[in-house]
């Protein structure tokens, strides 16, 4: 990413991010970190920037449609309003941004689905009746766990996560970030944004921080202390 600006919230961000990389983004609330990543997904129209990826230049504005067939994930930091449909089971949740793979002839398989609903929600450990169960009756760690088993199904190569263990209980929390642990070691790319600085300290290999519109270099996590993260983080 090379020049990222979206204003007003950011004004210059430039990154690199690897396979099998877990990049950690610390910035305080107003930093712009959220607004960098909605605009890394298209959710920001006025973004400009250019992004490359496995050698292919491009403009950044895009729309979250072709990001997604580009193989790129979001989970947003407000489950409930935009993260999950929530009245919906928990089955449709995990499919729902790849329907084809339990579809045929544009019919959905409702045994299929709920077999790969499965699947996927034990890799993450949700704790639920079935994949039939509404999503709006499990508790916040295993609604945001829903929302990162559709990342999983959807086989995302490069997964954007703001804030995934917000307002969740502590055996929730473990249990993504073993998952986030796990997807980093079979390849995927991860960029991971969270005001929460000891997990991006346990479970980042890079950080940067953001600091009014602007993000730092992203530096090894043995070289950052608290304290060096917070003075960047306040422009000290």
């Amino acid at each position: 990413m090379r020049g990222l600006a979206a204003t007003p919230a950011v004004r210059d961000a430039s990154f690199s991010l690897r396979r099998g990389e877990v990049l950690g983004v610390f910035g305080l609330m107003g930093s712009g970190r959220t607004e960098m990543v909605r605009a890394l997904f298209g959710l920001d129209s006025s973004a400009l920037g250019r992004m490359v990826r496995g050698g292919r230049e491009g403009p950044l504005r895009s729309t979250p449609a072709r990001r997604l067939a580009q193989g790129l994930g979001y989970l947003s930091e407000d489950r409930k309003g935009e993260g999950l449909a929530l009245p919906l089971s928990v089955a449709d949740n995990v499919t729902l941004t790849r329907f084809s793979s339990c579809s045929r002839l544009g019919v959905l398989d409702p045994r299929r689905q709920q077999d790969q609903a499965a699947e996927r929600t034990r890799e993450v450990k949700v704790k639920m009746r079935g994949p039939e169960q509404a999503v709006r009756t499990l508790s916040g760690g295993n609604q945001q766990k829903v929302a990162l088993a559709r990342l999983l199904h959807q086989e995302a190569d490069v997964l954007l996560l703001d804030e995934p263990t917000r307002g969740i209980d502590v055996a929730s929390k473990a249990q993504i970030y073993e998952a986030i642990g796990s997807a980093a070691a079979r390849g995927k790319a991860i960029l991971m944004v969270s005001s929460y600085l000891p997990e991006l300290l346990g479970v980042c290999d890079r950080i940067a921080v953001m600091s009014r519109g602007r993000l730092g270099s992203a530096r090894p996590v043995s070289d950052w202390t608290p304290e060096t993260v917070m003075e960047e983080a306040i422009g000290a």
